[in-house]
């Protein structure tokens, strides 16, 4: 039994594998850790615990009261070299973020021969994988961040009530629609960018709380994936147990 946490900048993440199906998945807001010890109540002791975590050493020393009941250690997981069939391109390996590592091993582990990874979170990342080498990718601002740096920095521009167009004629369309095109944009020039690159057409898989939304508005097909971080995670708990 895995329980895999994926520790984002604004939520937690987590869900319980027994091998061969996820049992249960849960998520909260980093204020509601409470939610996150109360749902460990319920669930069955793994035997390993596997930790992504980007938000830093305060919400590292939160969690771990909560996990310490079980008594095992967590394995925290940082970018390598190399791991579970997936090739870092990084001179510094370590620098990459762990949820984007995870994000591309749990993308190879289901099949992905050549990808780009999107994870739309908070930040939103876009990495290129062809044959199991990690190429490379961009991280932008997601897509609530893009309408807060607008209401934040501007007078007149805080309405957030509107729907994408591909002309819109009123402010708050404009808003919607220019963060939707400013993300989606960016995936559509790297798709093709990889496409050319490895001579075939890429998978596009997308993960993330914006996943959906952002999706209908990407180059398609596509496979949206609920947590891909989570899939990484419980990947290299399970090869490093074996």
């Amino acid at each position: 039994m895995i329980l895999a946490i994926d520790a984002g900048n604004t939520r937690i993440k987590w869900g319980l594998h027994d091998g061969l199906t996820w049992l249960v998945h849960g998520q909260c807001a980093h204020r509601e850790i409470a939610e996150f010890e109360r749902a460990l109540d319920k669930l069955p002791a793994p035997q390993r615990i596997v930790l992504s975590n980007v938000a830093g050493a305060q919400l590292q020393a939160a969690l771990e009261p909560g996990l310490a009941r079980y008594a095992i250690s967590v394995q925290q997981v940082t970018a390598r070299a190399s791991q579970c069939g997936v090739r870092n391109a990084y001179a510094a390996p370590a620098q990459l973020g762990a949820d984007r590592w995870a994000a591309l091993i749990g993308a190879h582990h289901l099949g992905a021969g050549t990808a780009l990874v999107v994870n739309a979170g908070t930040a939103i990342t876009v990495d290129a994988l062809h044959q199991g080498d990690f190429l490379g990718g961009i991280i932008l601002p997601g897509y609530r961040m893009m309408g807060s740096m607008l209401q934040q920095g501007t007078a007149g521009l805080a309405n957030d009530s509107g729907r994408f167009s591909a002309w819109p004629d009123n402010t708050a369309d404009a808003l919607e629609s220019g963060r939707i095109l400013a993300i989606t944009g960016a995936v559509a020039l790297l798709h093709a960018q990889l496409a050319h690159h490895a001579g075939s057409m890429p998978e596009l898989m997308v993960s993330g709380g914006d996943g959906a939304r952002l999706a209908t508005h990407l180059p398609q097909p596509l496979r949206l994936v609920e947590n891909l971080v989570l899939e990484g995670l419980r990947t290299i708990a399970h090869e490093e147990y074996l």
